[in-house]
């Protein structure tokens, strides 16, 4: 008897990997927007800024959630995965490397006074996921053809 992974075509694979992937990563974002609420207090952030990566995690997520429902074109997440790189590299920049990196890695009055090193983390993180899902989508794509 054939085990129903065996059985399973292309199609199927790719897209069951597409969702899941695009699944994992609206709750993973879902997280971490829910997470930015408190760096006013924890770590001083300014306001605007807090809310840029509340509403940035957020868009990933729904981007994530809408791709899981209806597949977008890999495009949309190489053109993403450019753009978040590009500011990973900007706000890389501006990390004063005499300090501790990582506020999981330091004192507080340390992470407050390098926060460049955490958004840049957060920046690769998504950077990296994007690239994940247009891999997932690139081969859903091709699985359809």
């Amino acid at each position: 008897m054939k085990s129903a992974e065996n059985t399973a075509t292309p199609n199927k694979k790719a897209g069951m990997i597409q969702k899941i992937i695009s699944i994992a990563g609206f709750l993973l974002f879902s997280m971490f927007s829910t997470l930015q609420g408190n760096d006013v207090g924890q770590y001083g952030t300014a306001q605007w800024l807090t809310y840029a990566w509340l509403i940035g995690y957020a868009l990933l997520a729904f981007l994530c959630l809408f791709n899981a429902l209806r597949p977008l074109p890999p495009r949309v997440f190489i053109t993403l995965a450019g753009v978040t790189f590009a500011l990973a590299l900007f706000r890389a920049s501006q990390i004063d490397w005499s300090q501790p990196l990582f506020c999981f890695t330091a004192p507080k009055e340390f992470a407050d006074r390098n926060p460049a090193g955490n958004e840049t983390g957060g920046l690769v993180i998504m950077t990296l996921w994007l690239l994940l899902v247009w891999w997932a989508n690139k081969k859903f794509f091709r699985s359809q053809r």
